[in-house]
């Protein structure tokens, strides 16, 4: 068997969600071929880094080839469109074709079923992240992941909400848990010189939910007055990346502010090195909440655009902490989500608990890059999964 993880993106957010599987897929299968397949330097780097994590292994890194047209024009284009992703696609589909499958943390990839050349590939879907609905058609919650061969799901909480839209009737899929976990540091680690509380505030890209534009400076202004608070702001790497089309700026006067460490998108915007660090998160719709509150924390969520979320399960985690609909309301809202902590405890917990692998799924005790890697060697070998993984 040829398999290959492609990685094909110009920021790193999605490289801990995928390249885990592979690194587990070699070390089960050492007869099988391994390759993480990279569009930019920066990815392969990072895949690597992240090998090392995973000693045994017999994975390959190779280098998608990327048009010139699109290396020298992508930094414009990328505020647009995702042109780029689909031209590498389009260039290395001979070298693509000669895999029997292919995982994958995005929906772009689907964009090689339009090639006659790729019959008889699978098509196997990861994901990168895991948050609730909130109304929002993005990530796993994109009809297009029906269309996957096989789609690896990270909990059973995104298994229910996924049946409750009448979604995966027809498609193969594994709940594995998640592998990101094992990609990245969970150790926390010290960010400022005091050891004032760390708030990190961590607004999502995406149009329909973000925060920034009717509340973003006015809680960076908020937190940076409080005394007794460091702050973070490491929001999603597209939101200020492509921000001609987000319509985000970063505004100046914040730049050289005592006390406010500012990320618009490194590495340690993407392996939880803030979220690791922080004692409270402000953010809105963004799936790294789930990351965050691995240790349950203080949580402040974010409702500029009002949306109605109580008693809503897209919202789930809008019950972790307090909502504010007002920036009127944030001071007090910060307050209770600091002193108050206790209250929404049991409902972080009670998330936890439900995406919890259960003991009696197939090889429980593991990790989910084995789980995930097992769940894609039994489709492989013999076209379908147990009833078991669901």
């Amino acid at each position: 068997m040829r398999i290959g993880v492609i990685l094909n993106h110009f920021e790193l957010h999605q490289v801990p969600h995928a390249t885990p599987y592979a690194f587990a897929l070699s070390r089960l299968k050492p007869d099988w071929t391994v390759d993480i397949l990279c569009s930019t330097e920066a990815e392969r780097a990072y895949a690597m880094e992240i090998a090392e994590r995973f000693p045994g292994h017999r994975v390959t890194a190779r280098r998608l080839e990327v048009p010139l047209f699109f290396r020298a024009l992508d930094p414009l284009l990328r505020q647009f469109t995702f042109a780029r992703k689909v031209a590498v696609l389009r260039r290395n589909t001979d070298m693509l074709s000669g895999y029997d499958a292919l995982l994958m943390p995005e929906m772009t990839s689907l964009a090689l079923r339009r090639s006659a050349r790729m019959n008889g590939v699978r098509l196997i879907f990861t994901g990168h992240g895991a948050g609730d609905l909130y109304d929002n058609p993005f990530g796993m919650f994109d009809t297009r992941v029906d269309t996957f061969d096989l789609v690896l799901l990270q909990g059973h909480r995104i298994a229910r909400a996924m049946r409750a839209e009448g979604r995966l009737r027809e498609t193969c899929h594994a709940v594995i848990g998640y592998p990101k976990y094992e990609a990245v540091s969970m150790e926390r680690t010290r960010l400022f010189e005091d050891d004032k509380p760390v708030a990190v505030y961590n607004p999502t890209q995406n149009p329909r939910g973000t925060s920034w534009h009717r509340f973003g400076p006015q809680v960076l202004e908020h937190l940076i007055a409080r005394d007794g608070l460091n702050v973070i702001f490491a929001p999603h790497a597209l939101l200020f990346k492509r921000g001609w089309t987000r319509g985000a700026r970063f505004p100046k006067q914040f730049r050289e502010r005592p006390g406010l460490r500012i990320d618009l998108g490194s590495p340690a915007s993407a392996d939880m090195t803030y979220l690791n660090a922080a004692d409270l998160y402000i953010g809105d719709q963004s799936s790294q909440i789930y990351e965050f509150i691995t240790t349950p924390r203080s949580c402040v969520f974010l409702n500029p655009m009002h949306a109605k979320w109580r008693g809503n399960p897209n919202f789930r985690s809008w019950t972790f902490g307090p909502v504010v609909e007002d920036m009127a309301d944030f001071d007090a809202a910060t307050d209770a989500a600091l002193d108050d902590f206790e209250t929404w405890r049991p409902a972080q917990q009670a998330a936890l608990d439900d995406d919890a692998i259960l003991p009696d799924a197939p090889f429980a005790e593991a990790p989910a890059s084995e789980r995930g890697a097992r769940a894609v060697i039994e489709y492989l070998e013999t076209g379908s999964v147990a009833d078991t993984w669901t």
